[in-house]
């Protein structure tokens, strides 16, 4: 196929995909601001053994021998002094030696220690720190003051959310079959009625993203030498074989992104490595996830997020060539608190740890996966992640964009396993499928398969990175640092970010009840009365009508899960399936078929190199540059008619 003239010469072939060679996106200022942390009014601890307040209470009343009154006062006398005389405390704290020391009974046996004045966050956290390393301490939390949930009075005003080519994805559920495409939304999980109806979500429901790192961002807000800060939390560095990780080490406290590019000089060099590594520009895989979850929202600026206050902890587990299964597996370890090795001694022991995670997430994203069967490797992990200290831990993952059986660890049981749809509610073309996904949601229609010409769209719009290498600037005009995206890659952090919010109704919902939530909640799979028009099965792996049998347990409804949220037990949805119907979808099955059938099974996806997760199973990281110049520009219309020629000109990334 051939691109007509009038849209050649704007177009410049990347190694990620086509970009709109004049559509660079100028310097943006990180002018949002962002709310300053409570003070905090103390410190709640708890020590290991300590009797409850009723038994102290009981024993105050009644004066016996053998009581345990003595001891806890000496053991409080005795940890406050040795509090006192620790340099780093007094250096945060130097008027608190002077006071006498006040503590009050919280909970069943915890004391909330307080101090002379409130303390700042990091001031708490300093100190918190130096309290729990003592070892008669179980526990230590900070003593905030908690925010009544905010609500998003209007439409956020980041630069690009609004209109038919903008984050139409974040939009409230709406259109029927007379509407013309670009307002035909119901396949989108109306996040802007659940900002409006329940929250806009806090930072407590931390996202742990397993991916390829984080790179620094105006829209995350962590423009600093370490790429840490904003939505970004310290993370960790999870890929161990220094060839692949491209930095010059393994594991480390680094989990900047420095680009998972593999060129043909590294296959040349090193065939045994990197021979069987398809030649591929830096996909920056990691910092779209995040943004997708935790871009800083209503700031003036950019995209908008599904948590306006999310935070993100990155886990790099991936570089050149993809992921190895042991480095996953130990960085969904890590990231919901639990102990892992750094450095092995060679002999099956472990001759250092990864330093603890200081800020456990309760969701793990993961939009990696490989064919092979799920192993005992990954449902080990996964099993101990829901048991993990705090409530427990939740995979979310997504499908695989094979046309077929959905990739692991998607495919695992207990993982909530997501697939693709088009704004209209069915199945895209490329999304996996299969009785083991748990729910699906938005993609992005990438206008590949026969039907593309009718039924695709903008893709989902968020934050990216434009250098096919070494990360862009992208304080820099020069920078492209926004993009169209399509993929489950991106289905699934969307419903991450939904569980953050769920988590922001309610931070006391048990992994199970998260389970439920999505599925009670979730509006049935579209029906269609278009005949032709079949149901998702291995004879017809495109553009189809999913089911409960393939697609999870319907289309992902925000709003719908922060009800349940709010109220487990008396929950009720009442939503119906609607019946899609329209001129472009008739046009489209008159066509033809979308895809060819599954002949046995779905394309197999290679692992490369040592990597036991091939890169190449990541999906269309970027389509085109996002021409963002007003609200109708030409680029804007070159970016419409090249949705409709672009099928075989663009890299794809599974």
């Amino acid at each position: 196929m051939t691109l007509p003239s009038s849209l050649r010469h704007v177009l410049a072939c990347a190694g990620v995909g086509f970009a709109l060679a004049a559509a660079t996106v100028p310097a943006l200022a990180a002018t949002g601001s962002t709310a300053k942390p409570a003070p905090v009014h103390g410190l709640i601890v708890q020590l290991h053994n300590a009797p409850s307040h009723v038994t102290l209470a009981r024993e105050r009343a009644l004066p016996q021998s053998g009581s345990a009154l003595p001891r806890e006062a000496a053991r409080w006398q005795r940890l406050v002094a040795e509090l006192r005389s620790d340099s780093a405390v007094l250096g945060e704290l130097p008027d608190w030696v002077h006071a006498a020391p006040q503590r009050d009974p919280v909970g069943a046996s915890a004391q909330l220690l307080r101090f002379v004045r409130p303390l700042t966050a990091e001031q708490a956290e300093r100190v918190a720190a130096r309290l729990a390393a003592r070892p008669e301490v179980a526990w230590v939390a900070a003593n905030s003051r908690e925010r009544r949930q905010a609500i998003a009075g209007n439409a956020p005003d980041d630069r690009y959310f609004a209109g038919a080519n903008g984050q139409w994805w974040l939009h409230p559920v709406q259109g029927s079959n007379a509407n013309a495409i670009e307002a035909r939304l119901r396949g989108v999980p109306g996040f802007l009625s659940a900002w409006q109806s329940s929250t806009t979500g806090n930072a407590a429901a931390v996202v742990a993203v397993l991916d390829t790192g984080i790179t620094c961002h105006p829209d995350l807000g962590n423009l600093t030498a370490d790429c840490i800060g904003g939505a970004i939390l310290p993370g960790y560095d999870f890929v161990a074989d220094g060839s692949y990780a491209n930095d010059g080490d393994g594991r480390d406290a680094d989990p900047r992104d420095p680009g998972d590019w593999v060129s043909q000089a590294d296959r040349n060099a090193d065939p045994a490595r990197f021979g069987d590594c398809e030649v591929e520009s830096s996909s920056w895989h990691g910092s779209v996830i995040a943004g997708i979850v935790a871009a800083q929202t209503d700031n003036g600026i950019g995209a908008a997020a599904v948590n306006w206050n999310g935070r993100v902890l990155p886990v790099r587990v991936a570089g050149k060539c993809g992921a190895d299964v042991a480095d996953i597996v130990d960085g969904m370890r890590w990231a919901a608190g639990l102990t892992v090795c750094k450095r092995s001694d060679r002999a099956g022991g472990c001759a250092e740890f990864v330093p603890a995670n200081r800020n456990p997430a309760r969701i793990v994203n993961i939009s990696f996966g490989g064919s092979a069967a799920c192993s005992p490797a990954y449902q080990q992990a996964i099993d101990e992640l829901r048991a993990a200290p705090g409530g427990g831990a939740l995979v979310v993952a997504a499908a695989g964009n094979a046309w077929g059986t959905p990739s692991r660890p998607a495919s695992c049981q207990r993982v909530i396993g997501v697939g693709a749809l088009n704004r209209d509610g069915f199945k895209t073309n490329y999304s996996n499928f299969g009785a083991v996904l748990a729910i699906s949601t938005v993609g992005g229609d990438d206008g590949d398969g026969t039907w593309g010409a009718w039924l695709t769209d903008s893709g989902v719009l968020s934050i990216g990175n434009s250098a096919a290498t070494v990360p862009a600037d992208c304080t820099l005009p020069s920078a492209n640092c926004y993009f169209y995206h399509y993929g489950t890659s991106f289905s699934a952090p969307i419903v991450a970010g939904t569980v953050s919010l769920m988590l922001s109704v309610n931070p006391t919902l048990s992994v199970s009840q998260i389970e439920q939530g999505l599925a009670r909640s979730a509006r049935p799979h579209v029906t269609s009365s278009v005949s032709g028009f079949g149901i998702c099965s291995d004879s017809n792996t495109g553009r189809c009508l999913c089911t409960t049998s393939t697609c999870g347990a319907g289309i992902l409804d925000a709003t719908q899960a922060l009800y349940y949220a709010a109220d487990p037990a008396g929950y009720v949805n009442l939503r119906s399936a609607d019946v899609i119907d329209t001129l472009e979808l008739r046009a489209a099955v008159a066509s033809g078929q979308d895809r060819p059938a599954n002949s046995t099974a779905a394309p197999a996806v290679t692992g490369a190199g040592g990597g036991a997760m091939g890169s190449a199973w990541l999906f269309a990281l970027s389509v085109a540059t996002l021409a963002l110049c007003g609200q109708v520009s030409a680029l804007a219309r070159l970016a419409q008619a090249l949705r409709r020629l672009r099928t075989r000109h663009r890299t794809r990334r599974r």
